[in-house]
């Protein structure tokens, strides 16, 4: 490969890789959905948490309602630990603290936790790769 050659094709790459990075909810790699739990499990369990496109995620079902929340703290993208004695979740690396609706209560969050879209199909609960708006 000559010089200029090199050069177009790593000047593609790093385009290709700051457009990858951008966007935030996924990436060329990443699964468009995936299987959390049957039903069943969230009426038996008080939460479910699971591992998507290498981020964790946690699905549970309050006031009736079935919510899929992102576990990156929006600080500085630590995952946070969900505290349930406490219905708050945690953000180990700079205290910052959320409720069990995912809003900020105390710290330097400046976001709600981000939730996943979902899709019921029979008795399962899938994640979606999008955020809900």
């Amino acid at each position: 490969m000559d010089r200029r050659s090199f050069l177009k094709q790593s000047t593609r790459l790093g385009i290709g890789c700051a457009l990858v990075t951008t966007i935030p909810a996924c990436s060329l790699f990443d699964e468009p959905e995936m299987l959390v739990c049957q039903l069943s499990e969230l009426d038996r369990v008080s939460f479910v948490t699971q591992k998507f496109n290498r981020k964790r995620i946690l699905a549970r079902k309050m006031d009736g309602e079935i919510t899929i929340f992102s576990l990156i703290c929006s600080h500085k993208r630590c995952t946070v630990k969900y505290k349930e004695m406490d219905e708050q979740f945690a953000c180990p690396c700079h205290e910052g603290l959320y409720d069990k609706y995912g809003q900020v209560i105390d710290g330097p969050p400046p976001e709600a936790l981000s939730r996943f879209q979902f899709e019921i199909r029979g008795e399962e609960l899938w994640v979606l790769n999008e955020f809900q708006k």
